[in-house]
């Protein structure tokens, strides 16, 4: 753990007064159980007051250059609180983020081909896209170039920004939008079904997360989406440059000596 996340940890810690815990009542100090595996981005931690649970996570430093708006997360986030499908928001600040712990396993590939399971990823997304939100939309074109612009070179780079520039262009209903709905991000329990890590959601295009999660002939079987191909031409292009950019930053902090 670095100094700056040891840091950041411990001073969200130290605002558990703060936290909106519910009709759970805190009385002491949360205590670090562990530091969660398996984040890309972050660095998350387990913690626990009582019979109280959460999960703290502290802010990558190179959020912007990935296309995170961590004012945008919060505000989204806290429209979602009455779906029923994300995590309670506890406590946030511009560095750190804190999240009533859900409890459960992660979505399998195997789970996508039961119905039931379908209806329940339907629901969620459905109720999602039900809450309205004033913001602006996000124009794909322009968080593409967000990417390219700090890459000297990428294979494949005209052809997503093509497919962006169509979807842009498409007539479509623009909804709150995930935009990182992968399996790890989806939790089940007798609760139902949660989707976590809400860093990339803005006003989208509807089926870009049906697209990511389910694939395109789910997409096509349900006649979702005109410019199919386009979206997801997109859908991968974004995947692609994120970890172009990403290991970029990577490369750069180990040169430079920063992580």
């Amino acid at each position: 753990m670095s100094l700056r996340t040891e840091k950041l940890l411990h001073r969200a810690l130290s605002h558990w007064r703060d936290w909106q815990t519910g009709n759970v009542q805190i009385s002491e100090l949360p205590k670090v159980l562990e530091q969660l595996q398996g984040g890309m981005t972050n660095e998350s931690f387990m913690v626990q007051s009582g019979d109280f649970r959460a999960v703290v996570r502290v802010n990558a430093l190179n959020a912007q250059s990935l296309g995170i708006d961590r004012e945008k997360e919060q505000s989204l986030l806290a429209y979602l609180q009455t779906t029923g499908c994300v995590p309670k928001l506890v406590f946030s600040d511009s560095d750190t983020q804190v999240t009533q712990l859900i409890s459960g396993r992660h979505l399998s590939q195997i789970d996508l081909a039961s119905k039931d399971i379908q209806e329940g990823l339907e629901s969620c997304i459905e109720r999602i896209q039900a809450v309205r939100v004033d913001m602006p939309v996000r124009n794909y074109s322009a968080y593409i170039s967000l990417y390219s612009e700090q890459l000297s070179h990428f294979d494949g780079l005209a052809e997503i920004e093509r497919a962006a520039t169509i979807i842009d262009e498409l007539q479509w209903t623009p909804v709150v939008t995930h935009h990182d709905l992968i399996l790890e991000n989806i939790i089940i329990n007798d609760q139902g079904l949660h989707f976590l890590d809400w860093e990339y959601a803005d006003l989208g295009h509807p089926w870009i997360d049906r697209i990511k999660l389910f694939g395109r002939t789910y997409c096509e079987d349900r006649d979702g989406s005109s410019g199919i191909d386009a979206l997801e031409t997109l859908q991968n292009g974004i995947v692609k440059l994120w970890y172009a950019v990403q290991d970029a930053h990577l490369t750069d902090g180990k040169r430079t000596g920063n992580i």
